[in-house]
């Protein structure tokens, strides 16, 4: 009985969140027109699955005491060039996944020296350089649209083993 209590207090922040988004989840699902389904499970998992991939290129500015307010843009950015580059066969939409990753590569390349070599602040930066990247990303998807290569997008969303969000997999 003294270990469950040892292990409650070690995790009591893990626990209060898992039993936290349980409670959230129940209601999202309960009031979504489609129930609890497969299908609702997976499409809030690919969403989620984007948000944590967000919040992991935020964690390393956090980590070196810095912040970067750019980073959602960013990611919006580099969705709209995926929408454009990243189609036709494999080979050309490989080529497009890794123009896509040197623009994202490239936007947080400017953010540092713009913070490094111009000694600006970086929340004033990033919010600028924020502006300018939706800016773009408006320019490239001035409506909503686009595709991307079928097999890599199923394969990202889909369904890993008939049962998990592939998503959830690759993460």
């Amino acid at each position: 009985m003294n270990d469950w209590r040892y292990v409650f207090g070690q995790n009591r922040a893990t626990l209060l969140a898992f039993v936290s988004f349980v409670v959230m989840f129940t209601i999202y699902t309960s009031n979504h027109p489609a129930g609890f389904s497969a299908n609702v499970v997976q499409t809030a998992a690919n969403k989620g699955v984007l948000l944590a991939l967000v919040a992991m290129a935020q964690t390393f500015v956090v980590i070196t005491a810095g912040i970067d307010l750019s980073v959602g843009a960013i990611f919006v950015l580099c969705n709209c060039l995926a929408s454009w580059i990243v189609v036709g066969t494999a080979w050309t939409a490989a080529l497009g996944v890794a123009g896509v990753l040197m623009a994202g590569l490239a936007c947080g390349a400017l953010n540092g020296l713009i913070v490094i070599v111009g000694r600006l602040q970086p929340i004033v930066t990033t919010i600028a350089t924020g502006a300018v990247f939706f800016g773009l990303a408006l320019l490239l998807r001035p409506t909503p649209g686009g595709d991307v290569y079928g097999p890599l997008a199923d394969a990202l969303t889909g369904r890993a083993f008939r049962v998990l969000p592939a998503s959830l997999v690759a993460l």
